[in-house]
Order: C-alpha cells, then structure tokens, then sequence
C-alpha cells in the first residue's frame, strides 16, 4: 500500500505545483471512501488522509488547505509592507525612535511572511524521488527562521531604546505619530484575527508563526501609541526609550517560543498526548470489535502541517494474506477517521509478536 495520500498520488512527482492552481478534484472525493491499494505484496500497508473540502473541526482538503495558506501568506506580506512604509515616515517626521524601530520590525516582517509564503508553496509539493515524504519541513525551517528574524529586530529594538533613553530626543507631529500607531494597531489586529482562523483551518505551522508573530506587533504598537501620547502630553522624553526597550523584550520573548516551535519539528516530536491518545481509542475499538488482536509500536511524528503514524496491528497467524490486508487497511482507516490529514503506516505482526 502506498503511503501517500490520494491528491499525492494524482499529482506529478516531479513537479512543484503552484497551490493557487491546485485542482478542484481532491475536493470532490468522497471522505468515507476507502483508498484502494496501489500494488505492493508485502505485509505493509498504509495511506494518506482523504482528500475532502473540508473535515472535522472545519479543517480543509489538502489542495484548499495550499491554496489558504499561501494566499493568508501574500496578504500577511503585502499588509507588513504598507505598514513598514507608513510607521517610517511617521517615525521620521515625528522624531521618534519607537516608531522608527516599530517600521523597521514592520520591514522584517515583510520578508518574513515574504519567506512563509514561497515556505508553504514549496511544503505542499508532492512528494518526489529526492523528498519521498514530502516537504512538510520546509514550513518548520520557516518558523525557525521567523524566530530569528523576529529575535533580531527585538534586539535591534532594545540597543535603540536604549540609545534613546540615555539621549532622549524631543517628538515633533505628535498628531501624526499617534495616528499612525493607531491605525498600525487596528490593521495588525485584523490581520492577527485573519491568520488564526487560516491557521485552526489549515494546521499551517508556518501561518500559526506569522499570526504570533503579528500578534506581538499589536502589543508593540499600543505601546509605542501610550509613549508617544505620554511624551507629548508631560514632556518626558525618556518614556520613548524605556517602551521600547519593553517592546524589545515581549519581542524577543515571542521569538523564543517561536524558536521552540520550530525545532519541535525538526526534531520529530510526537504528537501531542491527546491525538495519540484518541489513535490508541480507535484502535482499541476495532480489537473489542474483533477486527484485530491487539497492537504495538505507535510512534507519531509532526513535519510541518503533516502528522505521521506508524503502528503494529497483531492478527492471527494463519489468517489469510488477502484479509490480513483487509483488516491492516481498516486499522488505518480508523486512525484516520481521528487523523485525516495523517500518513499512516500499518505493519502487520503474528499474535504475541514482540517489537522490533
């Protein structure tokens, strides 16, 4: 059995679609329908997640799934760079460094989302001879790199609060800097709430880091607005440092649990203990209901926006070979009712077999 999923196995291996250009076919699939075997004898059996418009909890097939992220990814980019152009001439015009430093982070941002954008495109490519699992971890690489980007510019941040602390400047255009922190605010908080229903719809590792990502953005920019109104109004010109010396550290705090994200990933965590608990609940229904006599080895692994299974089924030892697959592929059907989007493995063992 292959191990694919079926809109994989459609797709040219050889080629890097463009997800925006995805068929509508895999949307079209029957998601109780089972995958039929693709030609292989050995006692191995497994399978990709169906491909459906869109599944439990409101999660989309595997094409729309493309098409979402990469398209939340060109909008995260191009509202990063309307955002970088106007926080810098606010920042210049008005004297103040916070805002400067807020465009600067806006600027890092546009590459940022610029890289998860070209990230997700290349994540959601077929499988091919070179990558036969798929290239889910490119996306992981781009939640690492988001890490560093934003630990960078929180860095920047916190030598340049601390410049204008030490030299404090006095803020000119009051008005125009206000104005432009809070409307950085409400755009960055409507971008925040856009990538997080495409992230809880997509499993987008790469979108879920742009939404906290963005979402320190927000904080950052109410900060700089409560400086700025401060200055103004009381005169004291050190508050535009020691805000953004605190931006600079939620900033830097943000990459870090980025950072951890990402090497997660890359590390082959498992899965969480609640979705490997629920594969062990469905396996457990088909020993009670006689379809297989136990089980053994689930290991789990995440790669970006792909979990993948791999699990022991115990059957009887003169079982015929035909309906030993037949139950192996009723084993991963069950995880996959749990697990859609999943890459189950299914290795089938004589009764009482010990683990490998």
């Amino acid at each position: 059995m292959s191990g694919r999923s079926p809109a994989a196995r459609a797709a040219d291996p050889g080629a890097l679609p463009d997800p925006g250009a995805l068929p509508d076919a895999a949307a079209r699939l029957d998601p109780g329908a089972e995958a039929g075997p693709a030609g292989s004898g050995g006692p191995a059996a497994g399978s990709g997640g169906p491909a459906a418009g869109s599944g439990p909890g409101g999660r989309l097939d595997p094409a729309a799934r493309a098409r979402a992220a990469l398209r939340a990814g060109r909008i995260a980019a191009a509202t990063a760079g309307g955002l970088a152009l106007g926080k810098l001439v606010a920042g210049q015009l008005g004297h103040s460094m916070a805002v400067t430093a807020s465009a600067v982070d806006s600027l890092t941002d546009l590459f940022a989302s610029s890289a998860n954008a070209l990230a997700i495109q290349l994540a959601h490519a077929a499988p091919d001879r070179s990558h036969p699992f798929g290239h889910a971890k490119i996306e992981t690489l781009a939640t690492a790199g988001q890490g560093l980007l934003i630990g960078g510019s929180g860095v920047y941040l916190l030598v340049e609060g601390v410049r204008r602390l030490l030299s404090p400047e006095p803020l000119r255009l009051a008005a125009v800097t206000l104005g432009a922190m809070a409307a950085a605010a409400l755009v960055t908080a409507a971008l925040v709430a856009y990538l997080g229903r495409v992230a809880a719809r997509t499993g987008s590792s790469a979108i879920q880091a742009d939404a906290v990502h963005y979402r320190t953005d927000i904080a950052a920019n109410l900060a700089i607005f409560l400086g700025v109104a401060v200055t103004h109004a009381t005169g004291f010109t050190r508050v535009d440092g020691v805000l953004s010396i605190a931006v600079a550290l939620y900033i830097l705090t943000s990459a870090g649990a980025l950072l951890r994200l990402g090497v997660r990933d890359l590390i082959d965590t498992s899965a969480p203990e609640e979705r490997v608990r629920a594969i062990e609940a469905a396996l457990d229904a088909l020993r009670a209901a006689g379809e297989i006599l136990g089980h053994h080895a689930l290991r789990t692994r995440v790669a970006g926006h792909t979990l993948f299974v791999d699990v022991h089924i115990e059957l009887p030892g003169d079982i015929p070979l035909a309906r030993a697959h037949a139950r192996s592929d009723r084993a991963r059907d069950a995880i996959l009712a749990v697990e859609p989007d999943a890459e189950v493995l299914v290795h089938i063992d004589v009764e009482r077999d010990e683990p490998a």
